[in-house]
């Protein structure tokens, strides 16, 4: 393994050493935030010292750059299809000698530059579109608040693609009906009321919240899932969007049924007024549904839904308002859909269920489903109880974690051939991560000082010996194929790993990056 220590990995100790006077960033802590990867670069942000060290591992001898962030760094996370990273700040409430400093969202580039939104309240939440030109920041309603009074129904929607104005970022309060916003999902592009648009959808204790992106400047439109004597706290779970019919289905816990919004156009009653609003159905989809998926054409669409207290499975038509029972040989609490390639439309779903509710699998071909029913369900029996999934219908694959102590603790699942092969191994499903082509699965196991992983191509295991313990594992982007093994160290760890030749011989230790420019006089 190739050692990078960068220089001023050991001048600091001399600089420390020499020094008559304390400096007072000293008592700082160099702690950071999860790091993330974006592109080919590492975001290590350090709250303490409101700054980013950026570590580009795109060239021979990874660059280190710092850059300013704003006060109170709380969250980092990388953009949505941009090697960026954003970085939510929660600003300074002000003390005796501290001056207040405003919330901050900052899009931070790996060539050491930012962009910054000033917003009007810390907030603790981050939600992107899939494009990653949309932010939403909201309050988790699990964070604490550090602030004395605060509106949870407070959010701030920013444009990443356009520069900070009086109208980038949005700042509203949405209406409430005694919940407060739990998740954001982001539409896909669909036609609505005649015009192309992104809808924001607010996920609350027993409503949503629709945002139409393309007007921020409209009145949100709120949709009531109970009626106003009903308490029920029912928890929207899970969203999906049919683009072609600008439909919206939704599922929520502790509900049997499932709520379909149909978005039809109508005269707005002000220039503020939206101009579309959700036509309201409701599905019955067996006892708490725990997953759907949309299958059909546009004329014909219909719902798959799965329960794990059920053995068998529901297809909801939604033009006849009819369902059809579909008996399971195993039962099951998600579906995942595919096609012959990653391009095609899907034509199969595999119904399993995970946490121990099953040991088999079932296959089950979509074509005239309604008709031939249990006809076209095919099982297969893994043999091991399911404990956790991870899907990779681009690649036909999905590799299963089953508890421990059984023959194999991991089984891949060759989708194009219904096969199972075991895979055993020492570490669980919980840290295993793809590479930036999905072509990889990487296990980081606690506690060892090895790295672990399976080439999807050939279903090869192996693994790579590391100088210490991996604390995660995070997969980079660029033409190669390599992951960053994560370590443990106030001064900064990694061990870039070529996934084309995952040895020892050709990987590498970044360390020492976090010690970069630190007794600079600020960030640059």
């Amino acid at each position: 393994m190739n050692p990078i220590l960068r220089p001023q990995t050991l001048c600091f100790a001399l600089v420390l050493a020499a020094c008559g006077q304390r400096d007072p960033r000293y008592g700082l802590s160099m702690a950071t935030l999860p790091p993330v990867a974006a592109g080919s670069a590492l975001f290590y942000v350090q709250p303490a010292l409101d700054r980013a060290v950026v570590v580009d591992t795109g060239t021979t001898d990874p660059t280190v750059r710092s850059v300013a962030l704003g006060t109170g760094a709380a969250l980092a996370v990388p953009r949505a299809a941009h090697a960026e990273a954003l970085v939510l700040s929660r600003g300074e409430r002000g003390s005796d000698g501290v001056d207040p400093a405003p919330a901050s969202l900052a899009a931070v580039t790996a060539t050491g530059t930012a962009r910054r939104w000033t917003l009007d309240a810390p907030f603790t939440a981050l939600s992107q579109s899939d494009d990653g030109r949309w932010a939403l920041a909201t309050f988790d309603p699990h964070a604490v608040s550090e602030r004395l009074l605060f509106n949870p129904n407070e959010l701030a929607l920013v444009d990443l693609d356009a520069a900070p104005s009086a109208t980038n970022p949005v700042v509203r309060t949405v209406r409430s009906f005694g919940g407060v916003p739990q998740r954001v999902v982001f539409s896909p592009a669909m036609v609505v009321a005649g015009e192309r648009r992104v809808l924001a959808v607010v996920l609350s204790d027993a409503y949503v919240t629709l945002l139409d992106l393309a007007h921020p400047d409209r009145s949100e439109v709120t949709v009531r899932l109970t009626l106003p004597e009903d308490t029920r706290a029912i928890a929207p779970s899970q969203v999906l969007f049919d683009v072609e019919n600008a439909t919206i289905y939704l599922r929520a816990d502790a509900s049997n049924d499932l709520y379909v919004m149909r978005l039809v156009q109508v005269t707005p009653a002000s220039a503020t007024s939206e101009d579309f609003r959700p036509a309201l159905n409701q599905l019955a989809a067996g006892t708490h549904p725990s997953d759907m998926a949309l299958t059909g054409t546009a004329a014909a669409r219909r719902v798959l839904v799965v329960s794990p207290g059920s053995q068998d499975a529901r297809l909801l038509d939604t033009v006849a308002n009819t369902s059809t029972v579909l008996p399971l040989s195993a039962p099951a609490n998600h579906i995942l859909l595919f096609g012959a390639d990653a391009t095609a439309p899907a034509t199969t779903a595999l119904l399993y269920g995970t946490n121990g509710v099953a040991s088999a699998v079932s296959f089950v071909a979509l074509t005239d489903l309604a008709a031939r029913r249990s006809l076209n369900v095919e099982t297969l029996q893994l043999g091991r109880t399911i404990g956790d999934a991870l899907p990779l219908p681009e690649r036909k694959v999905v590799l299963f974690s089953h508890p421990s102590g059984t023959t194999g603790s991991l089984s891949l699942l060759d989708l194009s051939q219904r096969t199972a092969a075991p895979i055993y191994s020492e570490a669980s499903l919980g840290g295993a991560r793809f590479d930036g082509d999905r072509q990889t699965v990487w296990v980081a196991p606690d506690g060892l000082q090895r790295l672990g992983y399976i080439d999807l191509d050939g279903f090869r295991p192996g693994e790579v010996r590391l100088d210490a313990a991996a604390t995660d594992v995070v997969a980079l982007g660029g033409a190669a194929r390599r992951v960053a093994a994560l370590h443990a160290g106030a001064e900064g760890w990694f061990t870039l790993i070529d996934g084309a030749q995952p040895t020892r011989a050709h990987a590498r230790s970044v360390r020492g990056f976090l010690l970069e420019g630190l007794l600079d006089e600020g960030a640059q």
